[in-house]
């Protein structure tokens, strides 16, 4: 709430600006938005920010949405609808579910030009243990649209966009963010990277939305996104184990014991050159 105070610690540690979205009791109760998009420019409460990997969840939610209403099913092997190319010939691909892809056991590297043939690849069978993958939200996103004909842009609208009025949120550039957008500063602050403007949809990353829209999305979240108590269940349920006090669900990293009331955390964050994100929800 003490703009000067945040501002002058934006300075001291070269961050150029920071959207908070502060929610409390199911209830939205603060959104606020420091500092500058670029030198001399006020970044403005409807600053367009690209949110890296907190596109996931997003994504995550669509799918979710889809098997609530039993048009597609968490554990259906999803090679029916799409297949990449790189592993036609390789029989663990009729392995990879919703369920395998939303809990990051696809075997899938983050991205396939990590290997060193540049192609995508099994480093381990589907659903034996967790490994972050970008390339499984990418695979998952080309399953729901070529099952329902759709882009991810549309199936978003109709699911979560249009319903919870978040106008300003798109998985490609729009022309109208140009004079909005928070710029990607290098470390220091001063310099500008060059902006993404990608015109083709990612389901991984580079999300493109304003700190109001996506606190929609986590309040909405936090209130059951209109999914069956059983199916919300399994977002927070241990799908596989990450470390001795972490797990990964659907979609969200899950903290455990992380007070002394033993309660729970559902996080996600995002990092790509000069952006830094992060969701922390305490459900209880």
């Amino acid at each position: 709430k003490d703009k000067s105070t945040t501002e002058r610690w934006l300075k001291e540690k070269s961050i150029p600006s920071l959207g908070i979205g502060y929610i409390e009791d199911g209830r939205i109760k603060q959104i606020s938005v420091f500092g500058e998009l670029e030198k001399g420019k006020t970044a403005p409460k409807n600053t367009v920010w690209n949110v890296a990997s907190l596109t996931k969840p997003i994504t995550a939610l669509i799918a979710l949405k889809l098997i609530n209403s039993g048009q597609l099913s968490l554990d259906e092997p999803v090679f029916k609808y799409f297949i990449d190319p790189d592993i036609s010939s390789d029989p663990r691909l009729e392995k990879l579910t919703v369920r395998i892809i939303l809990s990051h056991q696809t075997g899938f590297t983050n991205w396939r030009e990590n290997n060193e043939n540049g192609k995508l690849g099994f480093d381990f069978e589907p659903g034996t243990k967790y490994q972050y993958s970008g390339e499984g939200f990418e695979y998952l996103k080309k399953v729901l649209e070529n099952k329902f004909n759709k882009s991810i842009q549309q199936l978003a609208n109709e699911l979560i966009f249009v319903p919870l009025k978040m106008y300003n949120t798109s998985f490609v550039w729009k022309e109208q963010y140009e004079s909005k957008f928070a710029k990607w500063h290098t470390e220091r602050g001063g310099d500008l990277y060059p902006i993404k403007k990608h015109q083709t949809a990612s389901g991984a990353d580079d999300l493109l939305t304003t700190m109001e829209d996506y606190t929609s999305f986590v309040n909405y979240l936090v209130n059951g996104a209109g999914l069956s108590k059983s199916l919300f269940k399994e977002i927070i349920s241990e799908q596989t184990r990450i470390n001795d006090f972490k797990h990964f669900g659907l979609g969200w990293w899950i903290d455990e014991n992380i007070n002394a009331n033993k309660d729970f955390a559902m996080v996600h964050g995002g990092d790509d050159i000069g952006v830094h994100t992060i969701a922390f929800i305490i459900p209880k």
